[in-house]
């Protein structure tokens, strides 16, 4: 139970409520739980005050690859740096992905529209210190909307992740990870913002007894009236 407490965005609060039995807590509502957020900047990908490189790739005089760049002055000196890189891969002059770097040329985050309708569908934000992924959201339906949330550890891998089932904008499906390994779901399956169930992946978390007694018979420490009859020679 003390190692579920320590993933990233599930707290306490959920482990206590599922293990009442299903009970249900009014004064602890699921929705107030969860809320990592991740500030960004989001004047990277501003246009304003960049100077801006455009690419035709596909030749057909409309730009296709967008880099902005901002120039600072450092103690007298000119100092130009990427901020955003843009791309408009299906030609139809909307980006369809968009990731934004800081001073040091590590992404801060990205934002991809898979299915090019214009809406993005895949958001994330890095961990700037290692650029592994700290927060994702996907819009898994295409329906403009971000229906799942992922958390992730330090190392890049997965540590918990809700999902809104009924599309209401609110979280009712949570998932906990230990080492990336899914060891439980909990559910809100009427919908109220609190936990109703908790489920156990089994084999997620397989527990190992060490026998209490030396096995004699595989120290071979066993007495000569105990010993097994050999077996037949073949003839």
């Amino acid at each position: 139970m003390a190692n579920l407490t320590k993933l990233v965005g599930l707290s306490v609060v959920l482990v206590a409520l599922a293990a009442c039995g299903g009970k249900k807590d009014p004064k602890k509502p699921l929705e107030n739980l969860d809320t990592t957020v991740r500030k960004v900047d989001p004047t990277l990908c501003d246009v304003n005050g960049k100077n801006v490189v455009t690419f035709d790739l596909n030749k057909d005089n409309r730009a296709d690859v967008w880099r902005l760049y901002k120039v600072e002055d450092e103690g007298g000196t000119k100092v130009e740096f990427l901020t955003c890189k843009q791309v408009d891969f299906d030609h139809d002059n909307r980006k369809d992905w968009v990731v934004a770097y800081n001073r040091k040329g590590n992404p801060i985050f990205e934002k991809t529209d898979f299915n090019y309708d214009g809406k993005f569908d895949f958001s994330a934000v890095f961990d700037a210190k290692t650029t592994h992924y700290a927060e994702i959201e996907r819009d898994t339906d295409f329906d403009g909307r971000f229906d799942v949330k992922e958390i992730y550890d330090t190392r890049g891998g997965l540590a918990s992740a809700r999902r809104d089932r009924n599309g209401d904008n609110t979280p009712d499906q949570w998932e906990q990870y230990k080492e990336t390994i899914l060891i439980a779901i909990l559910y809100d399956d009427d919908f109220d913002g609190r936990v109703d169930r908790r489920e156990e992946i089994p084999g997620a978390t397989p527990k190992i007894e060490m026998p209490k007694t030396e096995d004699p018979i595989a120290t071979g420490n066993i007495p000569p009236d105990k010993q097994p009859a050999p077996a037949p020679k073949k003839k």
